[in-house]
């Protein structure tokens, strides 16, 4: 009678990996698993090597691990019995290539259509990119698929000790003291948690990108969610006080007077708090015009519709500059701007022709951080007057939360699936944000920003004279006041 054939045993094998060995155990077909199972330090769990033998098994186990089939260095046979592991939820991941990777990231931001949002989608985009060139190059991976929570966090830890001409280090250039900061890893993290998510076959029907790769070679889970991340520092918020805004309008009022769309810009951005983008883009077909009121309409960020008002001063100044034929409000800044360097060639060169809202966004950028070195307070730029406005104009009660609450729906269904905003509603938020900001500034900042004062009513002279106890001043309001309810009556 035939032996009866013995089950395979666990065998650990030594695979060179380019300078330092790797340790493997492989564990053979057993129950429910129909192929050998590869684990080594660093794994949350095992992974199926898809191989029925323990030869086809050895040679996937380097390709999963060089990218290479070669012949490892078997050590001994295991007589321990199979470790219980959990399910093997990386098994079918490692397959999936960078260039794979790389290209689900790209159908993600292509499938937009909207001319603005493909803008914004091919920014987040080369950030992502970005992120994805740090990951791979400190973490030096061969796959960026095959990475674990493990393999993650190291990279954060290592990210923080790099300095931060890292990647374009001159080999003579003198040491740099200074390390990337914790919130440029949180921004990688943040790019690579999405990176991965959108390979994420669990991730859900709005993150998971499909139609790219085969779906059993997409992940299971994403190892960004699976670990702590560093903590961010936290930063004072950058605010411009009243003798900033003044003195900012001076500079540019004096230094680049030859510029008058510069200063014009400024005033916008202090009553808009819009992004740079978005004013540097305002075109004239955006006014509108209620009785004496001015106002914008602008689509920002993520489609957001809203109105912002202007004083009428600062429209009839915008109005001054008006080219005509153009239909930007700023499109003046090009023939300031050739005008003031016309015997500079080298700069005429890098003037475009033609008015475009990111070199004149670009431009304002670099005038407020040109300012901004020498301020007391530190470091400018534009989007601290954004920052600046919305301190000014912060709400005293959120309408929109409390409707929706009233309604037993959420905020954002409510907006979306509900309700639209009409004209006469952006246009009364409009004004309410306007209100505001006129308010809180100081009179002379306000003033030099473009606002009119209207003349004092009776009634606000009347309440003037009564807090200085001018009580002949408050005879005179008095009389004055009542004459018309005598007539009438």
């Amino acid at each position: 009678m035939p032996r009866k054939s013995k089950p395979p045993k666990t065998h650990a094998v030594i695979i060179a990996v380019g300078d330092r060995t790797v340790r493997v155990k492989l564990h053979p077909p057993t129950g429910s698993r129909a192929a050998w199972y590869a684990y080594w330090s660093g794994q949350t769990a095992s992974r199926s090597t898809r191989a029925t033998t323990f030869d086809a098994a050895v040679k996937a186990v380097e390709t999963l691990l060089t990218g290479r089939p070669a012949v490892p260095t078997v050590v001994a046979p295991s007589t321990e019995s199979p470790e219980p592991l959990a399910p093997n939820k990386h098994a079918v991941s490692v397959a999936l290539t960078d260039d794979e990777f790389v290209a689900v990231q790209r159908a993600y931001f292509d499938r937009r259509t909207d001319p603005v949002a493909r803008l914004r989608a091919k920014k987040t985009l080369a950030e992502t990119m970005d992120a994805i060139s740090a990951f791979k190059t400190v973490s030096r991976l061969d796959q960026i698929c095959g990475a674990t929570p493990d393999d993650c966090a190291a990279f954060q830890r290592k990210a923080l000790t790099l300095s931060k001409n890292w990647r374009a280090k001159h080999p003579k250039s003198k040491p740099d003291a200074a390390t990337v900061s914790p919130n440029t890893v949180i921004k990688w993290c943040r790019c690579l948690h999405a990176a991965f998510e959108r390979v994420n076959r669990n991730a859900g029907r709005k993150k998971c990108v499909r139609g790219v790769v085969p779906p059993a070679r997409l992940l299971a889970e994403n190892p960004w969610s699976q670990f702590d991340w560093v903590e961010p520092t936290r930063t004072t918020i950058r605010q411009f006080d009243a003798q900033e805004l003044l003195a900012l309008l001076a500079h540019i009022e004096k230094s680049w007077a030859d510029v008058p769309t510069a200063a014009a810009a400024f005033k916008v951005f202090l009553w808009s708090g819009c992004r740079k983008a978005e004013v540097a883009g305002l075109t004239w077909d955006m006014v509108r015009r209620v009785g004496d009121e001015c106002h914008f309409e602008v689509t920002g960020k993520h489609g957001v519709e809203r109105w912002f008002r202007v004083p009428a001063a600062l429209l009839r100044e915008l109005e001054a500059l008006r080219v005509p034929g153009s239909a930007f409000v700023f499109a003046s800044y090009t023939a300031e701007i050739t005008s003031r360097h016309a015997n500079n060639a080298g700069c005429l060169r890098k003037i475009s022709g033609a008015f475009t809202a990111a070199n004149f966004g670009r431009w304002l950028y670099e005038r407020v951080k040109d300012w901004g070195e020498g301020s007391e307070k530190g470091r400018a730029y534009l989007h601290v007057f954004r920052k600046t406005t919305l301190q000014h104009a912060r709400r005293g009660e959120d309408i929109n939360r409390q409707v929706a609450s009233d309604a037993r729906v959420g905020e954002g269904v409510m907006m979306t699936a509900y309700v639209k905003e009409t004209d006469h509603e952006l246009r009364a938020g409009s004004n309410r944000t306007f209100a505001r900001v006129v308010a809180s500034l100081p009179v002379e900042v306000a003033r030099r920003y473009g606002h009119e004062a209207p003349p004092p009513s009776p009634e606000q002279e009347l309440q003037v004279a009564l807090a200085v106890k001018d009580w002949v001043r408050v005879a005179a309001l008095s009389a004055k006041l009542a004459e018309p309810r005598s007539a009438v009556g």
